[in-house]
């Protein structure tokens, strides 16, 4: 056949390919019929295609779909929409620095149908994602205003460094995932996880946890749309508050407890030493009249929240834009606690020539955040809230928890303001090469601001009032330039990509505290008014640089065997001059079973393909000049002043009882070095029934080394704590996603998603044991070290680390029920007030017979067994509703309010209530950390509801359709845990809080 050539009456054809759903395709190939060569189309769905005979025939086609012939009859734009030839799109997925088809992806990559998303308002993408891909754990834990998320895929596999994936918007490498407030979920395409290190390999160390890669929206060729979305969130408690309602039982209680921990009792109609008078139980019954209901007073009725976006898009032969326009606001349950942000989002595409393209996008995003949670509504009822002469009551001198004192004078507001550009030139020097340059550009700023008044606070008090400005800005500069390689040859199929990419951060800080105040009235917008001699003033400074090559070669042969090689070097200024520079690489292969003679004659599989990958990467999430000495200052207080100390080291935590210990860092490591992760990864896809059951299966096997983590030192050398590299973590698991179109007809569709995945984390070594300052545990000879923050509730750790175990693993005491006489608990071991009847009944382990330390052993995993969701759509004709099931199952949650509160006190061991279950309520009972407290976490949500009904307009109405919906989220929580929720953070600790939230959003979306 002819090769396309210049020809008289030739022209110059452009558009776009799309689905029948709307959505574009990216890689449709565009071609003259009769005529070699052609041109495929973009990440957006666009072509152009230059020599186009006038009076030719253009076909389109892409895998998975039917050709579709179009005669061209003169005309320059033709926008095409192909029809589904086996009931399930070819997909395409964007891998970094390139895209791929689905089919022909070597490794672990997962799709999010971000079409169950974009109804769902939230102020940033990633808490939306949770259960929506295999592997990918989101742990949503607090329901404040502008909350981050916990994000992991496939587990953790650092200790101190970064566990968080890296988050790639629109080919900018943004950074660690959990907090991505700057990109407004209804602007979003595309959501790509990859999981394993072929996938991930191509950022290098920044893609040591996985990556996220998110695209946003585009306007297709030859359009112009206008849409406007209004969405408005009503919120509730999903259940009742614990608190107590009945002021005598609550006294009598009080009563009790303290008589039994030698107390004198408080209700007795007296006042106390702290000129309060609390009235006796026989007052509470017949004469008291203060019962404040303080939930009502800080907590909102039912908050209002508020999302809107407006969007216009346009495009023609040469120009694409995008602009939208975001306003949300997040009311939370108390009062005076919300955010907001406003911002836009700008991008646009223009063909400077046919072969040279330039984009540019600009986002910027403005955040207010007023905190005013945490308010103490389980406080007393019989408090009232005024004295008599109209001043907040308080209980005491040192009573700083008056929950109106603290809303009306208290101030802690923080500003946000969030600028990223990127500028990109794309040039196609040949049709099988391009070349792409992209300057990436990030601007970050807060300001916040506090006031600690004189009366209501602890600072405010013991400073004779307190207020304090903090500034910060980052600055993140990215320039990568990358080059595009794509050609076949008969059954071979090349496509290889290099490139380069420098990376700058930098941050700075500073803040001012003024103190002694002689007026209030301004609080922190007059700090001159402080007393300047006790003003004091820090700043701080850092920056991190990140030098990378990368290369990434894909093979495919015969459409049937692929084969992906990836190569990264990236070179840290965080680490020693020995140890900047390392090499990551990775390999996959694949095969196409499914393509084989052998398979098509079994009429089973639509796809059956094997996927293998292995690769390194490594993590230098940790803050520079880690292996420099670093100085710091520290205050102390000396013979009634305070005096500044400045030298080698500084504090870089507090530990023990009441935090009263400092932890001295800042000693040098000029060896430090990467943290390195070696992962394996099995997988098949399969897909029947003209692809209308697939079904995706993974096995990974993450080995990390080199641990990025702080050491304990001997007393000797004057620092508590090193960084170093020393230990070994595991992570293994499989991953299952069954994705079934159930019922499609022409009225009916049900389609549905279940996911299903399972990871088992263990840690493997911890260093030299001596060197480490390990712990051995007496009866079994394990070796750990504790981990997190001491408890002040128990007076000491929660989780430690230990070799054999998985992360974070509980440590403490094992509890056989309640002692009920003096003989018992005698002979269990127990002494003193713990042998008394109605108070827990430790067990002695090692059989000493006495209870201590060393029978302390392991009482819980906070890791879960697995984790599930469900997914199911269903549509009739312009209805459409979706129910989207979320569950954890497996985990341990330690709950600090299972004993102590108005639910359960009343159920105590009495000499009259025998009872197993709970212990005596005792004032002043030193508690031990024990397996009594340990509850299962597990728990089957009801996460989401989705009702909608689409309205398609005629053709010639300023509307072309509107849609109405009713978004319900946290419906109903199945579980048998006692608190208000079982999600909490990755210790399993639950220290209370509040009920989840239940919301209601209904919307209008309007397209124009």
């Amino acid at each position: 056949m002819p090769a396309l050539a210049q020809t008289q009456g030739s022209i110059t054809v452009t558009g776009y390919v799309k689905d029948a759903t709307g959505e574009s395709l990216i890689g449709a190939t565009v071609q003259v019929k009769g005529v070699t060569g052609g041109t495929i189309t973009d990440v957006d769905g666009n072509y152009m295609l230059k020599n186009v005979p006038a009076r030719g025939i253009l076909v389109f086609s892409f895998v998975g779909m039917q050709n579709k012939e179009v005669a061209v009859n003169g005309k320059k734009t033709i926008n095409v929409t192909l029809s589904d030839d086996t009931q399930q799109l070819e997909q395409v997925v964007v891998i970094g620095y390139g895209s791929v088809k689905k089919s022909d992806v070597t490794g672990s990559v997962a799709s999010v149908k971000t079409e169950a998303l974009k109804e769902i308002p939230a102020n940033s993408v990633e808490g939306l994602l949770q259960g929506r891909a295999a592997g990918l754990q989101v742990i949503n834990s607090s329901q404040d205003p502008g909350a981050d998320a916990t994000v992991r895929i496939r587990g953790g596999s650092s200790l101190r460094g970064s566990n968080s994936p890296l988050v790639v918007v629109d080919g900018f490498p943004l950074g660690d995932a959990g907090d991505l407030k700057q990109i407004n979920p209804s602007d979003i395409v595309n959501i790509e996880i990859l999981k394993d290190a072929s996938a991930s390999a191509i950022y290098g160390s920044r893609g040591a946890n996985g990556v996220i890669m998110i695209t946003t929206k585009r306007a297709k060729t030859g359009t112009t749309s206008i849409t406007l979305r209004q969405q408005i969130t009503l919120s509730q408690f999903d259940s009742k508050l614990n608190l107590w309602r009945d002021p005598v039982l609550m006294a009598s209680l009080n009563n009790e407890s303290r008589i039994n921990g030698g107390f004198e009792p408080l209700y007795v109609g007296k006042t106390n030493s702290t000129g309060v008078y609390y009235p006796s139980i026989e007052e509470l019954q017949t004469t008291w009249t203060t019962n404040t209901r303080w939930d009502d007073l800080v907590f909102r009725d039912t908050p209002v929240s508020n999302n809107t976006t407006a969007t216009i898009s346009s495009s023609n032969d040469r120009t694409v834009f995008n602009l939208s326009a975001n306003y949300y606001t997040d009311n939370g349950m108390y009062i005076k606690d919300n955010y907001k942000k406003g911002g836009y989002n700008l991008s646009i595409d223009h063909n400077l020539y046919d072969n040279l393209k330039v984009r540019f996008s600009n986002i910027l995003s403005r955040g207010v955040r007023n905190s005013n949670g945490g308010l103490a509504y389980w406080r007393n009822p019989i408090y009232p809230i005024y004295d008599e002469s109209g001043n907040y009551w308080l209980s005491n001198a040192n009573d700083f928890s008056h929950p109106i004192a603290l809303t009306e004078l208290r101030k802690n507001e923080s500003k946000s303001l969030d600028v990223i550009s990127s500028l990109a030139l794309e040039w196609q020097l040949f049709p099988y090469l391009k070349l792409t340059s992209q300057l990436n550009y990030k601007f970050g700023k807060s300001v916040s601001d506090k006031y600690y008044p004189k009366t209501y606070t602890e600072a405010g008090q013991f400073s004779n009032g307190q207020a304090e400005i903090e500034n910060w800005e980052g600055h993140s500069l990215v320039s990568e330039t990358f080059a595009n390689f794509l050609k076949t040859f008969d059954r071979h199929e090349i496509s290889a990509m290099a490139g380069y990419s420098y990376e700058y951060y930098m941050s700075r800080s500073s803040g001012l505290r003024a103190k002694d105040f002689v007026n209030e009235s301004l609080g922190n917008e007059n700090m001159g008014s402080g007393n300047p001699e006790k003003n004091e003033v820090w700043n701080g400074y850092s920056e991190n640089k990140l030098v990378s090559g990368m290369f990434r070669l894909n093979y495919t042969y015969d459409n049937k065997y692929l084969l992906t090689l990836t190569a990264r070097a990236d070179g840290s200024s965080k680490f020693g001059k020995n140890n900047k520079w390392a090499m990551f690489p990775s390999g996959a292969v694949s095969w196409k079973a499914h393509e084989e003679e052998f398979i098509k004659k079994l009429n089973v599989f639509d796809e059956l393909k094997f996927r293998f990958s292995y690769g390194i990467s490594g993590n230098q999430g940790i803050s520079p000049y880690q292996t420099l000495s670093r100085y710091g200052t520290d205050k102390y207080y000396n013979d009634g002043d305070w005096a500044t100390t400045i030298g080698p080291g500084y504090v870089s935590g507090w530990t023990g009882p009441g935090w009263i210990y400092r932890v001295w860092s800042g000693i040098p490591n000029p060896d430090l070095k990467w943290e390195t992760t070696a992962q394996a990864d099995f997988g098949i896809d399969m897909a029947f029934f003209n692809r209308r059951l697939q079904v995706s299966f993974d096995y990974y096997d993450k080995q990390t080394s080199d641990l990025l983590r702080e050491r304990n030192l001997a007393l000797s050398s004057g620092y508590d704590k090193m960084w170093v590299n020393d230990g070994k973590i595991q992570n293994r698991g499989f991953e299952v996603t069954i994705d079934a179109d159930i019922v499609s007809t022409k009225d009916w569709h049900l389609s549905g998603t279940l996911i299903y995945s399972r990871n088992r984390n263990k840690v493997k070594d911890l260093g030299n044991s001596i060197e480490s300052g390990l712990i051995t545990d007496p009866m079994t000879g394990m070796l750990f070290e504790y981990s997190g923050n001491n408890l002040e509730q128990y007076r000491d750790y929660t989780n430690i680390l230990a070799i054999g175990q998985p992360v974070n693993v509980f440590y403490g005491y094992k509890v056989d029920g309640i002692v009920q006489t003096l003989n018992e608990g005698i002979d269990a071991g127990l002494s003193g007030d713990y042998a008394q009847p109605g108070e827990f009944k430790y067990m002695n382990l090692n059989g000493d017979n006495q209870i201590s330390e060393a029978d302390k052993t392991i009482i819980g995993d906070p890791n879960p067994d697995f984790t599930a969701s469900l997914a199911l759509n269903l549509s009739w004709k312009k209805f459409d509703a979706s129910i989207f099931f979320n569950g954890v199952f497996g985990q341990d949650v330690l709950n600090t309010k299972a004993f102590g509160q108005p639910n359960n006190s009343p159920l105590r061991w009495t000499p009259d209530n025998h009872t197993n279950k709970y212990p005596s309520l005792r004032e002043g009972r030193q508690t031990k950390i024990s397996d009594w407290w340990i509850e299962d976490g597990a728990f089957l949500r009801i996460q989401n509801l989705n009702i909608g009904y689409t309205f398609e307009l005629p053709e010639k109405s300023f509307l072309s359709k509107v849609r109405l919906y009713m978004n319900a989220s946290n419906l109903y929580t199945f579980t048998k845990f006692d608190g208000y929720d079982p999600e909490v953070g990755l210790n399993g600790v639950y220290s209370g809080g509040y009920p989840r939230l239940r919301k209601w959003t209904f919307g209008l979306d309007l397209t124009f």
